[in-house]
């Protein structure tokens, strides 16, 4: 049994109706206070400065400053506070990139709020949780990249340049990013990422991700 502490959370959504149906979600459970609802990034940094929080459900799709972002500022900031994803994203490399940022959770919109309430307790508890859907799609990569893994030491292939592509493109970075921060064309990088695929048999980016967080590549 969990002993019945209060976990400080605020909602980040620039959607009045999401947070409002976040709040009708939380208001009934004991273990959860809603502190407050953030409509965007700035708002949410600008109440974190002074308040105390334990828990932050955050969007990604937001203006100004997107979550992804507020996400990295959160965690460099105050790494105590738990953030979970609650957004309708569901692309494999968005989800990588958050994980891979230090997101707690990742939920999609369709989770149901048993689901929300759940998440929120089990991260709170240290746990890291993910929308079953959203899983299964990371998972698939992964037991892909294990094989690949077990059949043999296919990185020592890799150049030192490859292995730059590999590091940024697990950071969630998109081919012309990589190309202004190593100085390159963007031509260049293309290149880089279908050598990279053809020499370690992989199919797309997401488990050229997947395989350099497993292998410790940066």
């Amino acid at each position: 049994l969990r002993c019945i502490i209060m976990i400080k959370t605020i909602v980040v959504n620039n959607y009045a109706l999401i947070r409002d149906i976040v709040q009708k979600i939380l208001e009934d459970n004991s273990q959860i206070e809603l502190v407050h609802k953030a409509e965007d990034g700035f708002d949410a940094l600008e109440y974190l400065e002074i308040n105390k929080v334990d828990l932050v459900l955050l969007d990604i799709g937001m203006p100004r400053i997107n979550g992804i972002e507020v996400l990295q500022k959160i965690k460099n900031l105050y790494p105590h506070i738990k953030v979970i994803m609650l957004t309708s994203c569901k692309d494999k490399e968005i989800v990588l990139k958050c994980l891979n940022l230090g997101a707690d959770g990742y939920l999609s919109k369709d989770v149901d709020c048993e689901g929300i309430i759940d998440a929120i307790l089990r991260v709170h508890d240290g746990e890291m949780v993910t929308f079953p859907k959203v899983s299964d799609l990371i998972i698939e990569d992964m037991d892909y990249v294990r094989k690949q893994i077990e059949e043999n030491t296919k990185s020592q292939k890799l150049t030192k340049r490859e292995l730059q592509v590999m590091s940024l493109i697990s950071k969630g970075m998109s081919n012309k990013a990589i190309a202004k921060h190593l100085e390159i064309s963007d031509k260049t990088v293309k290149n880089h990422v279908s050598s990279i695929l053809r020499k370690l048999s992989l199919n797309d980016r997401t488990q050229i991700a997947v395989y350099t967080l497993s292998n410790n590549i940066f």
